[in-house]
């Protein structure tokens, strides 16, 4: 991977796993103004929702797989992944995600996300 793409995982897990701890203005510094997003339950949402969301959902336990960075221009990057959501006493559920980081004032920031449901064998489909 490139060093960019390793930014953009960190970040990608960071809010997969709702920990900002590794950031000095929190997870809201990652994301855009503009930012809306298709969630994995068909909702639609924008900046301020998500991080209501952020603030209120304790952390989580979420792997990422099949990571891959394309460039559509010097300023925008596509990432796609799947990930795995585990919590306790709950059987796992699987994305895919897809988000666009675009890169403005000198910084990555998600400017839109969508996840995608999928199954065990669905996930698996990809390689890594």
């Amino acid at each position: 991977m490139t060093a960019l793409a390793d930014q953009l995982l960190v970040y990608e897990l960071a809010l997969a796993r709702r920990d900002g701890s590794g950031f000095p203005g929190g997870l809201a510094d990652l994301i855009a103004d503009d930012f809306e997003e298709f969630g994995a339950s068909g909702r639609r949402w924008d900046r301020a929702a998500v991080l209501a969301l952020l603030e209120r959902t304790p952390t989580s336990d979420v792997t990422i797989g099949a990571f891959t960075t394309t460039p559509l221009t010097e300023q925008v990057i596509l990432v796609t992944f799947r990930t795995a959501s585990l919590s306790a006493g709950n059987p796992p559920r699987y994305a895919w995600r897809s988000s666009l980081w675009v890169r403005r004032d000198g910084r990555w920031r998600l400017r839109f996300h969508q996840a995608t449901p999928t199954t065990t064998e669905e996930a698996g489909l990809a390689a890594d």
